[in-house]
């Protein structure tokens, strides 16, 4: 299982005032929140608190949650300036967060019988429709490299719970991946089987 989520930084600027009253209250914990506060740079630590909110929100689902709407359910534990750990009820995971100077991108921490590839791409436009097709088509080019299938052959559907799935053919593929856009980002994580690589 595994889960990603990116920011664009610049984006998140110009289009988000996480200073809003409320907004601090509804999404962090206290320690959460006293971290921010702590922080020289508020900013980025709130974006990389949120993105990994939802790197673990998509782990969490691929591991057969229950769908919820409340990112104060997720409590995160930053380890240092890369790692943490998010802890959802019983469950835990790692997350990872790379930073530049154009996007945060999160990623849950895969375990050591796989290879995790993380990808980050630059989209053409900073539209949902856009964002939306470069990613699966950036995604659905890569795994048709690793896996050895024909590109054209590749699709991805949604399944009854509203996860995307990747088949080939009408094969559904046993592929653990996850997907992220924003402004002019791009991402998506999967995980592939060291017998297989």
């Amino acid at each position: 299982m595994i889960g990603n989520d990116i920011i664009d930084i610049a984006s998140t600027q110009e289009n988000s005032n996480w200073q809003r009253r409320g907004f601090l209250d509804k999404v962090f914990s206290e320690s959460e929140q006293e971290i921010i506060y702590k922080s020289p740079h508020a900013f980025t630590t709130v974006w990389r608190l949120w993105s990994m909110k939802e790197a673990a929100y998509k782990w969490y689902l691929q591991k057969g949650g229950l769908p919820f709407n409340s990112p104060s359910r997720i409590a995160i534990r930053l380890k240092n300036n890369l790692r943490g750990d998010a802890q959802i009820g019983e469950l835990a995971v790692a997350i990872i967060s790379e930073f530049t100077k154009g996007y945060i991108h999160s990623y849950t921490q895969s375990s050591q019988q796989n290879i995790q590839v993380n990808e980050v791409f630059a989209l053409s436009k900073n539209d949902v429709n856009t964002q939306s097709a470069e990613t699966h088509k950036r995604l659905i080019n890569r795994i048709a490299i690793d896996w050895q299938k024909e590109e054209s052959c590749l699709t991805l559907k949604k399944d009854p719970q509203g996860k995307p799935t990747m088949y080939f053919r009408e094969q559904k593929l046993d592929i653990h991946f996850s997907m992220s856009h924003h402004g002019n980002f791009g991402a998506f994580s999967f995980l592939k089987a060291v017998s297989e690589s």
